[in-house]
């Protein structure tokens, strides 16, 4: 609730202007989130396989989410959700639970080869994450998306659950891999079925191949086959994937050519 909505702006997420989560605010988040109506928060955005030769796309799957930006300002308006990340963390798990019960429903779910989430590990172990993998559509693959940095400290329960997925025909995708996190983590002993690098025009001067600090270089250890180029917005990022032997991509500058894509 506020006065003069006129002269007050709307809030912005991570704005430091705002307080905090606190672990009592938390609690009142959580309660909130319990209960929100979540359906008109969830996003999609699709990840496109790109045929080299011909540039043809075509649907290799949805990602869907939550946006905090909607979130905060139904549940927690006057505060900074993201300025303690391991409070967050534990909001997100709340998130994860809304999510499954929710996702199903929206709109681009039905008829696509797969779907993907960003989870917490913790969540698929969880019976909402096995009541959620009974409903999907028979022979719809589920990709759960697993932040890099939560695996350096997470690495047993990683593995875990990359078999119980596998086991059961779904996929695993460490997301949120930036040049740093690529120099940080191997990738390649983690053996995900996808891995999502996140474009940055510095990608541009890394092509030697020579070179095992390269991204063309790293893309190859990893397999071009996984390697999934996040957050393209131009089409020097597209370029750039295809010359890596890239062929998924995910960003603004490939939604418009979702439209109308054969799935």
């Amino acid at each position: 609730m506020r006065s003069n909505c006129a002269q007050t702006p709307k809030p912005k997420v991570g704005n430091a202007a705002l307080p905090p989560l606190t672990p009592q605010l938390l609690d009142d988040a959580q309660k909130k989130l319990a209960f929100a109506n979540v359906a008109p928060f969830v996003r999609d955005q699709v990840a496109l396989r790109v045929n080299p030769v011909t540039k043809e796309a075509a649907i290799e799957f949805y990602e869907f989410f939550l946006s905090i930006m909607d979130l905060q300002r139904t549940i927690a308006p006057n505060v900074n959700l993201l300025a303690d990340r391991y409070l967050f963390q534990d909001l997100s798990r709340t998130m994860d639970q809304r999510m499954l019960e929710t996702v199903l429903r929206a709109p681009n779910v039905r008829g696509t080869p797969a779907i993907s989430l960003n989870l917490n590990l913790e969540t698929i172990m969880t019976p909402a994450f096995g009541s959620f993998i009974q409903q999907v559509e028979k022979g719809q693959k589920v990709i759960v998306e697993i932040q890099a940095v939560d695996l350096l400290t997470n690495i047993n329960m990683y593995i875990d659950v990359r078999g119980a997925l596998n086991a059961l025909g779904h996929a695993i995708l460490v997301d949120g891999l930036s040049i740093t996190m690529l120099q940080m983590l191997d990738v390649v002993t983690m053996k995900p079925d996808y891995a999502k690098i996140v474009w940055t025009p510095e990608l541009l001067d890394m092509m030697d191949q020579t070179s095992n600090q390269s991204a063309a270089y790293m893309v190859n250890e990893i397999g071009a086959e996984k390697v999934i180029l996040s957050r393209c917005d131009s089409a020097a990022a597209l370029s750039w994937g295809l010359k890596s032997g890239i062929n998924v991509f995910q960003g603004h500058f490939l939604d418009s050519f979702s439209k109308g894509r054969r799935r």
